[in-house]
């Protein structure tokens, strides 16, 4: 590709060096299926988000999936409220609709009460009860006055107190006086009945008036929305179960505020009140799916919660107070959660499984509501670690059941002309994107050389995005700092090197400790039993090469290789392993007609951190033989590789930190033009190595010794014949076996 910065070529618009995970993601958002849930698994900053992120968006957007949904009362059962799915906006105009219609039904339901007709019509009604009434009591007034009683009505009823005390005689007998007050109490009590039935007669009359004025006054408001809502079953219920509910409480809507006191009476307008639950039309993306991320997936932020009113000890809600989780407000769309944060809520995990299987999304509460539950309607998307999803598929038998397309995210790609490119196009793409200064070709070369580095292959580039990215702002910035129109190679390597003084304080002590000597490492003599291991020291995100003083001690006995680390619990299992495998290289090579018998102890002096990895195995056995033989190792050579049993030297992991690490210590003390390193021949394509260290090695200042067998490297170790040295090693192990048996006898 032509170009001479990265203006002047097309931004990347895909992602970079994933195929497989490509694939298999189209496949699992293809598929319309409620167990083809999606696990993206990676290494952090591979672009495991911002790909999910996108290419979730781009399928949204193909998806006019948008609802609305909303909470009803439920007349039939208040403590089940009910949900509806509406055309997105609707449920924002179902909310205003009733807020309106409470609101005209307050007003108009006062001016109907008010008014003059109703007033005439209510007297009229009230105006017959009256006339009726006082016919009653004037029939028995009459009756009672000729039978010497004077009527007279109280709360408790009708009383009648006679005459006679008014006349100077009385004709009548006590008889005749108590028969006559019988009967007319007889009478009192059917002209009470009568009057009683008088006045339940009116009241359902002006009931009958009021219901029918109710009636007037309502239907009109209803009838509207019923036509608005005509496509919603569940509307049409809740608006006729509203009109009747209304009618039935009409006192509630003309009373004055101060006279609607009882708490009872305010919480009852509660019923006529929507809950949106889950507003889409307000969303900018109107015309897509929704895309939902939840970095913090606790119970209530997914599957929703109920808030709470406290009084007197107790709690309380309704309906009203139901709040959405994401799974609601992500439905008819995508969920993205991240594996490490849902695994912290034992709850979340478990009654999101509980989601799956039942196909809706449970709404749990504190007390007895009970809200009809969401229908399921998401593309579930978790994005983790390979590790995670290896204990979820082996330990939990359900995870295999719902997350059936696994996306496996690379940490490297192959260096070819094509990747290559698009890493130039990242760089041209995150320039437009963050206003940084367009890099220049050889710049562009310094980051893929960078990329190469970071994927510890020179036949690969990483896919650690985010570290590159860090380069492209920091060697920005520093163009940026020189005044400079375009980001140079100087540049990037400024901030490559800068990025490393940052965080190697550990290093630099370390390499203080060899300077003053309170290390022992020697790079230059000979000696027996000592030889210089490579190792590799990670602090954080940085990794360094060191090298570590490995010694050998053997006498006669019967314990075999001690492995010192291991007696004190410094080593590792697979340091352990190493270990072991020399006494089987021992064993093949030098014990075929004879007992090994031996005190082998191998340590790594001034170790205090403990040690793992078999890395140094290599080196572990060319000590031992140095020992055995009684022949010298050259300290000015250092060693990396592990071994087999059949004297194979192969591939270790961290081959360019070694050699850096060690050359630094050799340019510490003096480099002479014979120091170097053995390395496995099979990580020869390992070899990213810095500027510095490679023009040593061209120089001659620095040497680099790739082997496959032990009998190469020991060789180059003591400039002896690896012959001559199995011929002394099996000398002194006869020697061991002849003490050990005499010790015996």
């Amino acid at each position: 590709m032509k170009y001479n910065n990265t203006s002047e070529i097309n931004p990347l618009d895909c992602i970079l060096g994933q195929e497989r995970a490509v694939e298999a993601m189209e496949l699992g958002l293809k598929i319309n299926n409620p167990a083809y849930n999606i696990y993206i698994a990676g290494e952090s900053g591979t672009g495991k988000s911002t790909y999910a992120l996108k290419v979730l968006n781009e399928y949204a957007s193909k998806k006019n999936t948008h609802k609305d949904w909303c909470y009803i009362y439920n007349f039939e059962n208040p403590r089940e409220p009910i949900i509806v799915e509406l055309e997105k906006g609707f449920g924002r105009e179902l909310k205003k609709d009733m807020e309106k219609l409470i609101e005209s039904l307050l007003e108009d339901f006062k001016n109907a009460f008010e008014s003059e007709n109703f007033e005439i019509e209510k007297n009229k009604l009230l105006d017959e009860y009256e006339i009726e009434k006082d016919m009653l009591l004037k029939q028995i007034k009459k009756y009672g006055e000729e039978k010497g009683f004077k009527l007279k009505q109280s709360k408790m009823g009708i009383v009648f107190i006679p005459l006679k005390e008014e006349e100077d005689e009385s004709d009548e007998s006590d008889e005749e006086f108590y028969k006559a007050k019988r009967e007319l109490e007889n009478m009192a009590i059917q002209v009470v009945y009568k009057i009683r039935n008088l006045e339940e007669i009116a009241e359902k009359a002006v009931l009958e008036l009021e219901e029918e004025i109710a009636k007037l006054v309502v239907e009109p408001h209803i009838k509207r929305l019923c036509e608005k809502y005509e496509n919603y079953d569940k509307i049409q219920d809740y608006l006729e179960n509203i009109k009747k509910d209304i009618i039935e409480y009409m006192y509630l809507f003309y009373l004055d505020e101060e006279e609607l006191k009882d708490k009872y009476d305010k919480e009852h307008f509660i019923k006529y009140k929507i809950n949106l639950f889950v507003d889409n039309g307000s969303s900018k993306n109107k015309e897509s799916a929704p895309v939902v991320v939840e970095i913090n997936p606790s119970p209530a932020n997914l599957f929703g919660k109920a808030e709470y009113d406290y009084a007197n000890g107790n709690i309380k809600t309704d309906f009203t107070k139901l709040l959405s989780g994401a799974f609601h407000r992500a439905n008819g769309g995508y969920l993205v959660l991240y594996a490490d944060q849902l695994l912290k809520y034992t709850m979340s995990w478990e009654i999101l499984k509980k989601t799956l299987q039942t196909k809706k999304v449970i709404l749990e509460t504190q007390t007895a509501i009970k809200p009809e539950n969401m229908p399921l309607d998401v593309k579930l998307v978790l994005i983790g670690s390979h590790y995670i999803y290896d204990i979820l598929y082996r330990y939990d038998e359900d995870f295999e059941k719902y997350f059936k397309v696994f996306v496996d995210f690379d940490s490297e790609m192959d260096k070819n002309e094509g990747n290559e490119e698009g890493i130039a196009r990242f760089i041209a793409s995150q320039c437009d994107k963050n206003n940084l200064r367009h890099f220049t070709k050889s710049a562009v070369e310094e980051v893929v050389k960078f990329s190469t580095r970071l994927s510890g292959d020179l036949e690969k580039l990483s896919t650690k995005f985010n570290k590159i990215m860090e380069v492209v702002i920091e060697g920005s910035a520093y163009a940026e700092f020189r005044n400079s129109e375009y980001t140079e190679q100087c540049d990037v390597k400024k901030a490559i090197s800068e990025k490393r003084k940052r965080i190697n304080r550990v290093e630099t002590h370390m390499d203080e400790s060899i300077e003053n000597g309170f290390t022992l490492i020697e790079t230059e003599g000979r000696k027996v039993g000592v030889i210089n291991g490579l190792s590799v020291l990670s602090t954080g995100e940085y990794s360094f090469g060191r090298a570590s003083r490995i010694t050998a001690t053997t006498s006669p006995g019967s314990k075999g290789i001690v492995n010192i680390e291991r007696e004190v619990n410094m080593s590792g299992s697979i340091h352990n392993k190493g270990v072991l495998i020399l006494g089987g290289y021992l064993s093949e090579n030098f014990a075929q007609d004879l007992l090994l018998s031996l005190n082998a102890y191998v340590c790594f002096e001034q170790n205090y951190g403990g040690i793992d990895g078999d890395s140094a195995s290599s080196a572990e056995l060319y000590v031992l033989l140095s020992s055995l033989s009684g022949v010298p190792i050259k300290q000015n050579i250092a060693v990396t590789g592990s071994i087999n049993q059949k004297g194979d030297i192969q591939v270790v992991g961290g081959i360019s930190e070694k050699i850096e690490g060690f050359y630094s210590i050799c340019k510490t003390k003096g480099l002479n033009g014979e120091q170097g390193v053995i390395i496995p021949r099979k990580n020869q394509r390992n070899l990213v190595l810095s500027d510095e260290v490679n023009d040593a090695v061209q120089d001659g200042k620095f040497k680099i010794y790739t082997v496959e067998r032990v009998e190469e490297a020991i060789e180059i170790l003591t400039d002896v014949k690896f012959e001559e040295i199995r011929k002394l090693v099996k000398e002194k192990l006869i020697s061991f076996s002849k003490i050990q048996t005499v010790s015996k006898e």
